[in-house]
């Protein structure tokens, strides 16, 4: 004899990836973000400039996590920006401070020109789930 046992509806699950591990839940929180923004990379460093974790960067992640502590800054990005050459040609950069459990870290998302178009997508509203998501995950 057969039995069927009644199962519950399983809800929607929008998180494509999971993991146990911190940093591996980080990265896919962060990928998550640039993909569904449509950006070039996003990087997290803490207040000293080191990378806590980056998504599709490429090995620039490190020098833009060591210059977010200026960047988030706009009295020494101004002068950052005027002196040197910190990103390339047609990228626009956008940064975002945070604060989890009394230790400030700086966000950055990088986006580039989308073919044919003049404008560069706004990192802002992924920066903001990037900070939940940090928020949400380092809590546990």
């Amino acid at each position: 004899m057969t039995y069927i046992a009644h199962m519950p509806l399983l809800e929607f699950e929008r998180r494509r990836r999971r993991s146990g591990c911190l940093a591996d839940a980080l990265r896919f929180q962060l990928e998550a973000c640039r993909e569904d923004e449509g950006l070039a990379a996003i990087v997290v460093a803490d207040d000293l400039g080191f990378c806590v974790a980056h998504a599709g960067a490429d090995a620039s992640h490190e020098e833009l996590a060591a210059r977010l502590p200026m960047l988030a800054d706009p009295a020494r990005r101004r002068s950052i920006e005027e002196r040197d050459a910190l990103r390339p040609a047609g990228l626009a950069l956008t940064v975002r401070t945070f604060s989890i459990s009394g230790a400030q870290l700086h966000a950055c998302a990088v986006s580039q020109p989308q073919s044919g178009a003049e404008t560069c997508p706004d990192g802002g509203q992924a920066l903001a789930r990037v900070a939940s998501g940090f928020t949400r995950l380092l809590a546990q």
